[in-house]
């Protein structure tokens, strides 16, 4: 009987490594002390919303007041930091990235307080890269980068440079690790959008990443479905695609796909997020992952919530099926589970599985999960 076991399950990040810890929060404070900026607390609520309903609008010309600012660093900072650390929760890793005292070299586009680059770090040291890192940060303001650098200067192994690239005789060396967080929805077409990851997805070292995080609303995910189907055929989809075709979830216009994990903010940020009437429960994010070489990735993916009714579990996978079709639900009958087909019932959004056999009619009795 076939073994079942997760995908990329010996490199796969613990979710629990996600959230900050505890000390964040009095990091936090005393940065936002030292510019002062008013402290962590509920009094933040009316610029947090102010803030939130802007980002939902794509209204990014807001007026930064201290308060404004505050909130992004408090409470978006902690937030944002958990969606990039995810999107590569189940990334292959280059084995050269764990080799070696080189730099790590990583770009931050639209880095902004330094989220997107503080989640990353903190991922790749959970999943065992221990190079330096040399992050550039570029954005258009400077203010918000001046506070990245004093994010990122408690963190270990990691070099800062924010601005523009650095000038001289010799280019910068292709980067290893190109992050677009909440960037694209600010430009104002697909194809400025498309061509941007092209080029960084051509860009990169050996190995390299490029790694896109959008807000998981409909609008802005399906714009990435779309702008993902353009760059498919000029870079290496590695996530969360299992395949470079044309996304068929666009068929349907109340699709889009997207992340839902099983991950809160911190708990010193519940009663903040409760005064400004948002979540502190799940994370939520679009994601697309390039290369610029073949990777491996899983056969299938999960890509809605479980459809369970009573003695059926029912499961929306997105892949490569032998007769063509790239999207379709898969059930099994409670009453036909097996100790091999068992795991179905516990896939989630997101998920990678490989099923045996993968039929154009998928027979539940002799379905076998891994993932």
């Amino acid at each position: 009987m076939t073994d079942v076991h997760p995908w990329f399950s010996a490199d796969r990040l613990d979710l629990d490594a996600l959230p900050l810890d505890a000390p964040w929060a009095a990091r936090l404070d005393e940065l936002a002390l030292s510019r002062g900026l008013p402290r962590c607390g509920v009094g933040l609520a009316p610029a947090l919303r102010e803030v939130s309903e802007a980002y939902n609008a794509a209204n990014f010309r807001l007026p930064w007041t201290k308060e404004r600012l505050a909130a992004r660093l408090h409470f978006f900072l902690p937030r944002d930091q958990a969606k990039v650390g995810a999107a590569l929760r189940d990334v292959p890793l280059d084995p050269s990235w764990r080799e070696g005292t080189a730099p790590l070299r990583l770009v931050d586009v639209g880095a902004g307080l330094g989220a997107s680059t503080l989640g990353a770090v903190r991922a790749l040291r959970a999943r065992g890269v221990t190079r330096p890192i040399e992050a550039t940060l570029l954005d258009v303001d400077a203010a918000a980068l001046a506070v990245a650098a004093e994010v990122l200067g408690v963190v270990p192994g990691v070099k800062v440079q924010v601005g523009a690239a650095p000038r001289g005789a010799e280019a910068a060396p292709a980067p290893d690790l190109v992050l677009f967080a909440q960037v694209l929805v600010e430009l104002p077409s697909e194809a400025e959008a498309a061509d941007r990851l092209r080029v960084a997805a051509a860009g990169l070292a050996p190995g390299g990443r490029v790694v896109v995080v959008e807000p998981a609303l409909h609008g802005a995910t399906r714009r990435l479905m779309r702008i993902r189907d353009v760059v498919a055929g000029a870079a290496e989809i590695v996530a969360p695609c299992p395949h470079a075709g044309r996304c068929a979830m666009l068929d349907q216009p109340r699709d889009w796909c997207h992340d839902d994990l099983d991950v809160d903010l911190p708990p010193w940020l519940h009663p903040l997020a409760r005064a400004a009437g948002l979540r502190w429960q799940g994370l939520t994010f679009a994601r697309l992952v390039l290369a610029n070489e073949p990777v491996a990735r899983p056969p299938l993916r999960v890509v809605a919530p479980p459809r369970d009714t009573r003695g059926r579990k029912e499961r929306q996978l997105c892949g490569t099926f032998p007769d063509g079709t790239t999207l379709r639900w898969v059930d099994r009958l409670d009453k036909r589970t097996t100790e091999a087909n068992a795991a179905f019932a516990d896939l989630a959004r997101g998920d990678g599985v490989l099923l045996e056999p993968v039929a154009a009619r998928v027979e539940a009795e002799t379905l076998v999960v891994r993932g």
